[in-house]
């Protein structure tokens, strides 16, 4: 399991929360004709983000990850919370965080972020600056592809659970 959040152009994305969820659902299948875990025909800002927070949480996998001869050197870098798995689109960069990755690795994502003038997305929230969030609906794209634009409680769902859904 891991903590995912998603860095993306704001000005190829959607501002609309179900558009936006369409958008995401869309890029995130994976299934293009490129490496994921390169930067080749990203966009730059994107580019230039990935190159600033791989320093901070190294990758997990592919051309930027620690060489064995660096883990080897650095032991420790083999268990450590900050290794992230990183998934690079044309638009957007889906990260997966281990749930004991240290709190301020989040702060430090958000500053490169907008730095960079790109927004993110925490599958709660669209970030499209300091200032600026918009609630993004608990809508699988499953439901999204059968027309279901609002938020369904799960069956087993406690009603307290329910109603702090919609209170967020």
């Amino acid at each position: 399991m891991s903590l995912d959040l998603c860095v993306y152009n704001k000005k190829k994305a959607p501002t609309e929360p179900i558009e936006f969820l369409k958008w995401f659902y869309e890029r995130t299948t994976w299934d293009g004709d490129r490496d994921y875990y390169d930067t080749k025909g990203t966009d730059q800002d994107l580019v230039d983000f990935f190159l600033e927070m791989v320093k901070i949480c190294p990758a997990m996998n592919g051309p930027y990850a620690p060489s064995k001869e660096e883990i080897e050197e650095n032991p420790e870098l083999e268990d450590s919370p900050l290794i992230t798995e990183y998934s690079i689109g044309e638009d957007l960069i889906y990260m997966g965080f281990s749930y004991n990755a240290p709190s301020e690795v989040f702060v430090q994502l958000e500053e490169i972020a907008y730095k960079h003038g790109l927004g993110y997305f925490d599958m709660f929230f669209m970030h499209l600056d300091a200032k600026t969030k918009i609630n993004v609906p608990q809508i699988s794209k499953e439901q999204l592809e059968k027309g279901i634009t609002e938020e369904i409680p799960k069956k087993n769902e406690s009603i307290l659970k329910r109603i702090f859904r919609f209170i967020k």
